[in-house]
């Protein structure tokens, strides 16, 4: 047992003297688990200090301070992160992203279908009318002009003949192109799904107006020419009494525009009111610039 005892006492002798001549101290518990730390270099106060080069830094790195156990070059990257945080600006004085707001989409019947372009059949069309019968229709059958057109034109107030239904007395009615246009594009654009290629009832069987003279309420027809190639078309459409028309004046119409026109007499004054749209406004940015202008 003496023999056990005496070399315990041996053994612990020993590493009292290793850890003496390695770090200077006997009774320091803590150094041996700093040292192994790269950034400690000072475990004990006891200890001398040996700066040990890490494989980030440099053999020429600045020495250590007596005030602070770090290195000097890392605590002051650090301290120059904080100024760096503390001189960006804050989140509540940045100004508030801007919306943006996507493009509304063009109008229904400048991205519907188109009319088919009957090449294969053979159709005998008469030539183009020498006078056009309206300042704002073509020489070409069943045709007006653009909006553009009109407007650069000052062509804005459309007038066609009534008469009163009582009365019998016929006068001459006016409306607002661009008013107008812009209620029919706004209710087509809004009702396009719900009418399945059919004309609505207010197309159908339209509100008439009243009379000037005798004052009586919704007695006021258009007066619709018998000859199909002075029809005034525009107006009719403005006053949305295209449904006074005849099914063989509607079917004129369509076949001047190359759409089929067989069928019930609503789903003809559909495509009739469809067609004076693309005439007007062929891509739908007149409409647009209507509806952006109101707003502003």
């Amino acid at each position: 047992m003496e023999s056990f005892l005496e070399e315990d006492l041996e053994i612990k002798e020993t590493e009292k003297k290793m850890r003496k001549n390695v770090f200077g101290c006997e009774e320091c518990c803590l150094c041996l688990s700093l040292s192994l730390d790269p950034l400690w270099h000072n475990p004990c106060p006891e200890t001398p200090v040996i700066p040990i080069p890490t494989p980030s830094q440099s053999l020429s790195s600045p020495p250590m301070t007596s005030q602070s156990p770090f290195p000097v070059e890392f605590v002051v990257p650090y301290q120059q992160m904080a100024q760096q945080a503390n001189s960006y600006p804050s989140e509540s004085s940045s100004p508030p992203p801007k919306s943006i707001h996507p493009p509304p989409p063009p109008p229904v019947w400048a991205i519907s279908r188109l009319p088919r372009n009957r090449t294969a059949v053979q159709i005998n069309r008469k030539p183009d009318l020498a006078v056009a019968p309206y300042e704002w229709a073509t020489k070409k059958r069943a045709t007006v002009h653009k909006l553009d057109y009109l407007v650069s034109r000052q062509i804005l107030d459309i007038s066609g003949e009534v008469r009163c239904k009582r009365c019998s007395r016929s006068f001459e009615m006016q409306y607002n192109l661009l008013e107008k246009f812009r209620e029919i594009g706004i209710f087509i654009n809004q009702n396009h799904a719900s009418m399945l290629d059919r004309a609505p009832s207010k197309w159908m069987s339209p509100t008439f107006p009243n009379c000037r003279y005798c004052r009586a309420e919704k007695s006021v027809k258009p007066c619709i020419s018998a000859g199909k190639r002075s029809i005034n078309w525009l107006f009719l459409f403005l006053g949305e009494m295209i449904g006074c028309c005849k099914l063989t004046q509607l079917r004129y119409f369509c076949k001047q525009q190359k759409e089929h026109r067989t069928g019930a007499k609503d789903r003809v004054v559909y495509s009739t009111y469809f067609q004076l749209c693309r005439q007007l406004d062929p891509t739908g940015e007149f409409l647009l610039s209507l509806m952006n202008s109101d707003e502003q």
